[in-house]
């Protein structure tokens, strides 16, 4: 079985390629050949991870003011791979492209895969829908939010976010040496957001809510993961505010375990949402969290998630305040159980979907 994922947005280390990462990492590909096709210029590091798995990475750039040269990169890749599954994976209409190339070229499953709430080309996506619902073959999405968005009243299959229960547990000794090395007292407030630096993630809303919590609470530190194109403007604006001794970014930081294990409270004041992976890992470890009401609450399967609007700052640096310390141990074990039967455990989810490309293809 020959399967081509398609992230349109780009192969990047979160979100879409963490999902197909989690996947191949937990499935049988001795007898599946899997080629991702990345529309930007990966970093190294995210390409050998994937090769590792025995995964082949084919660059094509997706750019607008070259979009034909593209669509004939593309068809001469379908062409000579000769594809059984082109996976498709976005969040709009705008994912025509590569399906109608996959369809004239006679590839026999074509999934479109939904992973967001809204898209960031509004008009286009609504002119491509009625072409676009007559291009895939199979119809998936990471929620049931995310399904209604881009398929409306048509039938979709939900694929769930799952992750390593075991990778992102509450580790007491990963907390201690994180602690130690980035010089955090035991009473000091250890924040954690971790996203894309994008209008998306909101990330204004937090240099807002550190502005007031560092003249209520002096000892709070607020520690951000992540890269993207918004990242100097945000560290040009924690300057200007001189916020620079209270936020720590922290950029690529590959171990979340021990990340998610050092702190106290995590952040999520997004615009908008499919269904955050890293709302899934942060159950699992156990640890309080808060998120934006517009976020889609199919995420949440423990109590260990709040929900507050982001009209203000002052609701949730009450909630910050209010925060009481618990037992992360025991709740990162009784959160993991709740994960499994949620079906967010990675090792039984990429078995169902292994075994469902199987069923697609006949096999």
């Amino acid at each position: 079985m020959k399967i081509l994922h398609i992230p349109t947005g780009g192969l990047f280390s979160d979100g879409i390629g963490t999902f197909i990462y989690s996947y191949l990492e937990y499935m049988d590909l001795s007898e599946i050949e899997v080629t991702i096709l990345a529309t930007n210029k990966p970093l190294l590091e995210d390409k050998l991870k994937f090769q590792v798995l025995g995964v082949q990475i084919v660059e094509i750039e997706r750019k607008k003011s070259s979009i034909l040269a593209y669509m004939r990169e593309f068809l001469e890749l379908l062409k000579v791979g000769k594809y059984d599954v082109v996976h498709v994976h976005g969040s709009s209409a705008l994912m025509s492209i590569e399906l109608f190339i996959a369809k004239i070229m006679g590839v026999p499953v074509r999934i479109a895969h939904s992973h967001n709430t809204t898209c960031n080309h509004i008009l286009l996506d609504r002119m491509l829908r009625p072409f676009f619902y007559t291009l895939y073959t199979q119809s998936w999405a990471c929620g049931e939010k995310a399904g209604e968005w881009l398929f409306k009243d048509k039938r979709f299959k939900v694929i769930h976010n799952a992750r390593d229960v075991e990778k992102y547990s509450f580790n007491p000794h990963l907390r201690r040496v994180f602690r130690t090395t980035h010089s955090l007292k035991e009473n000091t407030l250890a924040l954690g957001h971790v996203g894309r630096f994008n209008i998306q993630k909101n990330h204004t809303f937090l240099l807002d809510l550190m502005d007031e919590m560092k003249c209520k609470q002096k000892d709070v530190k607020l520690f951000l993961v992540g890269e993207g194109e918004k990242v100097e403007d945000v560290k040009r604006c924690v300057k200007e505010r001189k916020l620079e001794n209270s936020i720590v970014f922290l950029n690529r930081y590959s171990d979340m375990q021990s990340f998610i294990s050092a702190m106290d409270i995590m952040l999520l004041p997004s615009l908008y949402e499919g269904l955050p992976l890293v709302a899934i890992e942060w159950q699992i470890n156990g640890i309080q969290s808060i998120l934006s009401t517009t976020i889609s609450d199919e995420c949440i399967f423990t109590n260990s998630i709040q929900q507050l609007p982001i009209d203000n700052v002052s609701t949730w640096i009450k909630a910050i305040e209010d925060f009481s310390y618990i037992n992360r141990l025991e709740k990162s074990r009784e959160n993991i159980d709740l994960a499994q039967k949620s079906n967010y455990d990675i090792r039984i989810e990429a078995k169902k979907l292994e075994n469902e490309y199987k069923k697609l293809i006949g096999e």
